[in-house]
């Protein structure tokens, strides 16, 4: 290396790769590449400490919140009462919170500024605007304001404290007191009841953004490697080092990783000063718990970076033919990576046969895993199996002078790090595909049902669950409503009896029946509708008769009411639960018809939703992927063919190369991704209440087979185009 030592040395190699990576064969390309592929991965590596972040300011707000209640905590003076509701906007549901101060002194809930004054409510920014259609504001009392983000686990959480007044107050008992607020290990209640567990989370990030921003960071690293392996195996021949070779790698990434991580830490500080509502999810990132974390989210975007640099010395060859940055032909190798798939496929197994399955948490963490680790080594799979078919076939284009197969073979032996890099993101975006469209379609049939019920006939039937009211709480609910009201009253001969006055059956155009129960023959897809969910029969049974109420004979202690209107009544919702708490006392439950099934089915759709989303985000990274590879491709097969139509004297040897050296490994990765994807997917299938859809997988297969074709067809006429200018060198 000459009388360079020493610092003088360090610099010429940085200099050097400095040098390479703006001047050097195909440098436009790999540095954005790998500007991109570090970006997206500085995104990937933060959003995993936000992940982390937000579930911690999340239990820690819980926490914080959470009543103290004096069973639970023996000895503490009571100083409040406290009972839990629900009501839905939307079809989703929410917490509603009773509360009342025992003694002048007592704290509010964090989150609150004073105690509501009594027949007043408090509601939070995100229920206030969900339910702004609905008139929420009024629907609990007089609206006092908003919960400050204190008191709230984030900014889109939708949770309501009331107090209601003297004359509709509970009847309070000793389990409903609480000595304070603050309890390390709470009940949950508002978005806690339905927020995805952190590690499912994290695991579905590493797996939908984790993985395919590594396989993009590879085949950036790659891009070119041509050049740059032959630079390193004339360093070696001068007698330089490992400590030599890696100067010059870093010099050369320097650049394109440091622009990619300032792009990347772009949106990361972003989050950390603005509150970011998050498309499709209805969820709402607080700035705060990010800023709480910035520090550890900076650090892991330039743990990224430095990752993308340390990858940048590894995957390059000290020896070798320069174009692999390993071999796959030795027999331990192979069994290495089949040994690892193998064992991914083994994690993916279904709940009940994965080994490392205790519980559900664990479960999808082990599932994910499992599908990282059967994605990642399935291309050197196919790469190793393209090596033997490149022999055999270089073998039979011997001897059938076949010079398009005996080219195409002898490379496909030679450089399977190649074939693995060019079907890595076909690999990757099938089982990405694959899991989107099983996470989406994931749900139960009752879920499913409930949500063509709500689908069909919105809000246009409401049931409401409320103690036994007195008549004149009744009437003046009816006359607020301005709808039909009907009771469902329990019947010891068969399912219950939808009951109602004649005005209500005038109201939904049906004659009054008589007072001893018949079975409804009419066609309203209401009523047929309301038997199945609430008696299991779409042969509702009716009767006229009054609404029990308090100071009736029956003795039923709580009522089941029905408020029926047109399925066009865009009001129907916010008057009836309205009129509800006004009249029907302090936590009446209203719910849309099979609102139970509806609540699961529209968290299973938030889930896929984020599964969408992150989703989205990884089939970029991998359709990028597949657009570097190729193009890097392209640009060597193109350099190291076009003197071959010298010898060949005409230019069909090109194409036919093409097609055995690039869309054959590409349609093989096709079916192959197919196959893994389906193996991968049965246990979402099985147990996890998803749905396969065949015609996917057919267009997969069918789509991966025409990128196959297109690609072989381009880089044919690409090293068409080349050779007619191509002239001797003197390389």
């Amino acid at each position: 290396m000459g009388r360079l030592s020493g610092r003088g040395l360090t610099r010429q190699l940085m200099a050097m790769g400095l040098r390479a990576s703006k001047g050097g064969p195909g440098h436009r390309l790999r540095s954005l590449a790998l500007a991109l592929a570090t970006a997206f991965l500085c995104c990937a590596a933060g959003t995993v400490i936000i992940t982390m972040a937000a579930d911690s300011a999340e239990q820690s707000h819980a926490q914080a919140r959470a009543p103290r209640f004096t069973g639970k905590f023996p000895g503490e003076r009571a100083v409040a009462h406290w009972r839990e509701s629900g009501d839905t906007v939307g079809g989703l549901q929410h917490s509603v919170i009773f509360i009342e101060p025992l003694t002048p002194g007592a704290s509010p809930p964090p989150g609150l500024s004073a105690w509501p004054r009594p027949g007043e409510a408090v509601l939070s920014p995100g229920l206030a605007a969900a339910g702004l259609r609905e008139g929420i504001s009024g629907r609990y009392g007089r609206d006092a304001g908003r919960i400050a983000a204190e008191g709230l686990t984030s900014p889109s959480e939708r949770l309501v404290y009331v107090r209601p007044t003297a004359a509709k107050s509970p009847e309070w008992d000793e389990t409903m007191e609480i000595s304070g607020f603050g309890d390390p290990d709470p009940t949950p209640f508002g978005d806690s009841l339905g927020v995805v567990d952190a590690d499912a989370f994290l695991a579905a990030v590493l797996g939908f953004l984790g993985l395919p921003a590594a396989v993009l960071t590879v085949v950036a690293l790659r891009c070119g490697s041509a050049a740059r392996d032959r630079r390193t195996a004339l360093i070696d021949a001068l007698g330089g080092t490992w400590r030599h070779q890696a100067l010059v790698c870093v010099g050369e990434a320097l650049w394109p990783v440091g622009a990619g991580a300032l792009t990347g830490t772009v949106p990361l500080l972003t989050a950390a000063y603005t509150d970011i509502a998050v498309p499709l999810t209805d969820y709402t990132l607080s700035a705060a718990a990010v800023r709480a974390w910035l520090p550890a989210v900076l650090l892991g975007a330039a743990g990224a970076a430095a990752g993308v640099l340390i990858a940048s010395v590894l995957l390059h060859r000290k020896r070798g033919d320069g174009r692999s940055p390993r071999t796959l032909t030795k027999g331990r190798v192979k069994r290495r990576y089949a040994l690892l798939c193998a064992l991914g496929l083994v994690l993916a197994m279904p709940v009940d046969l994965g080994p490392l399955a205790p519980d559900y948490r664990v479960s999808i963490v082990q599932y994910a895993i499992g599908i990282v680790l059967t994605l990642a080594t399935l291309p050197t799979l196919i790469a190793w199996a393209m090596t033997a078919l490149g022999r055999r076939l270089a073998g039979r284009s011997i001897a059938k002078r076949y010079p398009g197969g005996l080219i195409a073979g002898r490379w496909l032996h030679a450089y399977p790090g190649v074939i693995a890099r060019l079907v890595v993101a076909v690999v990757v975006g099938l089982g990405l595909v694959s899991q989107v469209q099983l996470w989406v379609s994931r749900t139960t049939v009752a879920a499913t049902e409930a949500r063509q019920t709500f689908d069909a006939l919105g809000d246009s039937v409401l049931i409401i669950r409320s103690r036994v009211q007195p008549a004149s709480h009744i009437k003046a609910f009816q006359q607020d409503t301005g709808r039909a009201v009907f009771a469902l009253l329990p019947d010891r001969r068969g399912p219950a009896v939808l009951t109602g006055p004649c005005a209500s059956w005038k109201a939904v155009q049906l004659p009054c029946p008589s007072a001893r129960s018949t079975v409804l023959r009419d066609g309203d897809r209401r009523l047929s509708e309301l038997g199945r969910w609430e008696t299991g029969t779409p042969d509702l049974r009716i009767a006229t008769g009054d609404i029990p109420t308090a100071g009736g004979r029956d003795g039923i202690a709580e009522i089941k009411l029905v408020v029926i209107s047109d399925p066009g009544d865009a009001s129907a919702a916010g008057t009836v639960r309205e009129a509800a708490y006004r009249h029907l006392g302090t936590a009446p439950l209203v719910n849309v018809l099979a609102g139970a099934q509806l609540g699961g089915a529209l968290l299973d759709e938030t889930i896929a939703n984020w599964v969408t989303l992150l989703g989205l985000g990884g089939l970029l990274m991998a359709a990028l992927a597949a657009a570097f590879s190729a193009l890097a491709e392209f640009q060597v097969f193109g350099s190291r063919l076009a003197p071959v139509g010298v010898l060949a004297g005409d230019t069909h040897v090109f194409r036919s190369t093409a097609l055995w050296y690039l869309s054959v490994p590409i349609g093989v990765a096709g079916c192959a991704g197919a196959v893994v994807s389906a193996v991968l997917g049965y246990p979402m299938v099985t147990t996890g209440g998803a749905r396969w859809a065949p015609e996917l997988t057919a267009v997969t297969v069918v789509g991966s087979t025409l990128l196959a074709v297109c690609v072989g067809l381009a880089g044919g006429q690409g090293v068409v185009a080349r050779a007619m200018s191509w002239r001797p060198g003197a390389d």
